[in-house]
This record gives structure tokens, C-alpha cells and sequence, in this order.
């Protein structure tokens, strides 16, 4: 995982990292959160809040210019570069059908799945739950070109068989509704549009900056959360579909395969 979220800095720190990289990952997951809507605190307030010098203040919010998050503009202050979409009467179409409409080849590396004991906290937050969690990121292709990158998380103790399947030529939803015949009763789901940091963008090929569509969706069985993904997808990727709006079945919220 890139990404790890710090709600609480002073006891999230370890040493191997540094506190400007610390410091940079605070005010991304204030970006996610939307606790910065617009303008960044200033280096001075940051350097202040932290017990840290004006330099290494600076360095983190170089590190997200550098990585497409912020931008600066002289005399007013550091802004976020990101906008929140209107999700309207819009769906994305699963890969492998979009695919299937574009006649490309579609495929799936699984790039990393595994147990995590010690989840962290925002993975908790959202699961409902602090035992044992699976771990599965995803990089999906059309033609051999990387398209969607998954992060997922799911619960141990209802999902782990998953650690078992085949994930390249699987579906986690069908694997999770057919196999495991667990009732996915409820999503919860959110969409921007951002532009790649550095390290998500290697895995697209492109330079950080690279617009892409950041999708969070947090799925449920009965009242239970079951699983929690993150998705990153290629800004340059249309997105097609055709309905009824006035169909009560018409989806009103993104659609998105697991």
C-alpha cells in the first residue's frame, strides 16, 4: 500500500520515514478527506503544528507539487488541485465489459495479496473491524495497457478464502456472492477527479500529474462491512453507457465492478 493515512502524526511515526514525508502524508489524507477544500495551511502554521523547522515544512509541500496534488500560487498560498465530481445519473461499466465493448484484450496482474494482523486504523474505521484483513491489489489492462489500479481490503474471517483463488481470472464480486454466498445488500461510494502522485503513476507508465479518476467504495453484507476498495482510474479512459433516466432502476450513483 502507498497510502497510509495519519490521523494521529506523533503516534503513527517510525523511523525509516521521514517527518517531511510524514508531514506529506498528513496533508494528503487531509486532501481525501476534504478537510482542505482549498487552501493548505501555510508552511509557517504546518512547521508550527508539528514542532518542526520552516525547511522541512517546505520540503513536504514541494513533494506535493511535485506529485501533481497541490499547486502554488506567489502572494496567495498552496492549493489543492483537485475537484469533486457530480456523480449524476452515471455508471462505469465493469473492465472486462467495457473491455468486451472496445473488442480489446482485457486482463489482471495481481500484484500483492496477503494478511495484514495489524491493520491500520483507517482500515478498521472502515470495516468495522480489527482482526485479521486481506489484502489484494490489482493492476487491470486493456491491450496490454494499464487501466485501473485496485487496492482492496477485505474481512478475514468472511473472506478468506480468498486468499486461495485465482484473482487473475476471477471476479471478487461473483467470488464473494456465488462461491461464498455472501448478500451484498448496501455500497457506499465516492468519486474524484485527481491527477496521479509519482508512485501511482509509475504503474500507469505516465508522469505523475496524469489525470486519473479516484473512486473509494466501501461494500456491505446485511449490516456488516465486508470490503473496502480503492480504485485509480486512467483520466484519459471515456466512459459510456446508455439508459432511461426516468427508470427508477437507473443507477444514480457510480457503478463499478469488484
Amino acid at each position: 500500500m502507498f497510502y497510509t493515512s495519519i490521523y494521529n502524526f506523533k503516534n503513527t511515526m517510525k523511523k525509516r520515514v521521514s517527518i517531511s514525508s510524514q508531514i506529506k502524508e498528513h496533508l494528503i489524507q487531509g486532501i481525501r478527506s476534504h478537510l482542505f477544500t482549498n487552501g493548505l495551511p501555510s508552511e509557517n502554521q504546518i512547521a508550527k503544528q508539528f514542532n518542526v523547522s520552516r525547511m522541512t515544512a517546505r520540503k513536504a509541500f514541494s513533494e506535493l507539487v511535485y506529485d501533481g496534488w497541490v499547486e502554488r500560487i506567489q502572494g496567495k498560498g498552496t492549493f489543492v488541485k483537485t475537484r469533486e465530481l457530480s456523480q449524476g445519473y452515471f455508471k462505469i461499466q465493469p473492465s472486462w465489459k467495457q473491455a468486451k465493448d472496445l473488442n480489446v484484450i482485457y486482463t489482471t496482474n495481481v500484484l500483492e495479496l496477503k494478511t495484514i494482523s495489524n491493520p491500520p486504523g483507517r482500515i478498521t474505521d472502515k470495516l468495522n473491524y480489527n482482526q485479521q484483513i486481506i489484502l489484494v491489489r490489482r493492476l487491470h489492462f486493456f491491450d496490454q495497457i494499464p487501466v485501473r489500479y485496485e487496492i482492496r481490503y477485505l474481512r478475514g474471517d468472511l473472506c478468506g478464502g480468498i486468499l486461495w483463488e485465482n484473482l487473475e481470472n476471477n471476479s471478487i464480486h461473483e467470488l464473494l456472492t456465488q462461491k461464498y454466498n455472501l448478500p451484498l445488500s448496501r455500497v457506499w461510494q465516492r468519486m474524484t477527479a485527481e491527477t496521479m502522485p509519482k508512485k501511482i503513476a509509475a504503474l500507469f507508465n505516465e508522469a505523475a500529474g496524469h489525470p486519473v479518476f479516484y473512486v473509494e467504495r466501501l461494500t456491505y453484507t446485511n449490516k456488516n462491512p465486508v470490503t473496502y476498495v480503492q480504485y485509480y482510474i486512467r483520466g484519459d479512459l471515456a466512459f459510456e453507457d446508455t439508459f432511461s433516466p426516468d427508470d427508477e432502476n437507473s443507477p444514480n450513483l457510480l457503478n463499478l465492478t469488484y
